[in-house]
């Protein structure tokens, strides 16, 4: 599987032991005690301490992890891709050492495979194509899975399956009120005059969307709130 797949394999593992650890440093060995449950993941890999290592190297490239050396990693807490809870005044939680915060949860706001779609797409909205500017010159988007991860769809996580969205836009598809015409391409939305008409939606070359997934949006997720309207 793709180096995407083992990113989010590691990466939500590291995730998952920062949240019960209440601390953002980890071991290597930390990683290896997921050994059995990652080699369920990928059957074909026969050494999986050494792709731990390698997906290591890359979270630290990517800005995600921190290496103190050693053998030891910190979750890089500014990484723009974690969406941090920070604790009640006086409540237990996860120290950011930098600055003595206290948190109360992080995770991860999209898969790592989002993530890169959104950075290929410069982190504009492939429906508005209208940045969002956030601070120190970074743009905002979303990840949007057309058949979404979770129960009762249990959509893929592969590129064509995820679009990028501005906030708002991403409401209007996560509450079916918007979609794309699986043929066409073609932006519409529950009410007239909310798109342009003929409004299609953006796509670069290197991204093939899959019409399965486009069907699966428009006619059970549009679709079915059309038939509550």
């Amino acid at each position: 599987m793709a180096d995407w797949s083992w990113k989010q394999a590691v990466g939500e593992r590291i995730v998952q032991l920062v949240g019960e650890r209440q601390s953002t440093i980890l071991k290597l060995e930390d990683l290896y005690g997921f050994t059995d449950e990652i080699s369920e993941l990928f059957p074909q890999n026969r050494n999986i301490h050494a792709k731990i290592r390698q997906i290591l190297q890359r979270l630290r490239d990517d800005g995600f992890l921190l290496f103190l050396g050693e053998g030891l990693y910190r979750l890089n807490l500014d990484y723009a891709e974690l969406e941090i809870e920070p604790a009640r005044k006086g409540k237990v939680g996860i120290e950011w050492p930098e600055t003595r915060k206290v948190l109360k949860t992080v995770r991860l706001r999209d898969t790592f495979l989002a993530s890169e779609i959104k950075r290929r797409y410069g982190n504009i909205c492939q429906v508005c194509r209208i940045p969002l500017p956030l601070l120190k010159g970074r743009y905002y988007a979303e990840g949007h899975h057309l058949k979404p991860l979770g129960s009762p769809h249990y959509g893929p996580d592969t590129p064509g399956n995820i679009i990028v969205l501005c906030p708002n836009h991403h409401t209007m598809f996560d509450r079916g009120a918007a979609t794309i015409v699986p043929d066409t391409l073609e932006v519409r939305h529950h009410l007239e005059g909310v798109f342009e008409r003929k409004q299609k939606l953006h796509v670069a070359c290197w991204h093939f969307l899959s019409h399965v997934y486009l069907q699966y949006h428009h006619a059970r997720i549009f679709g079915r709130t059309e038939t509550e309207r």
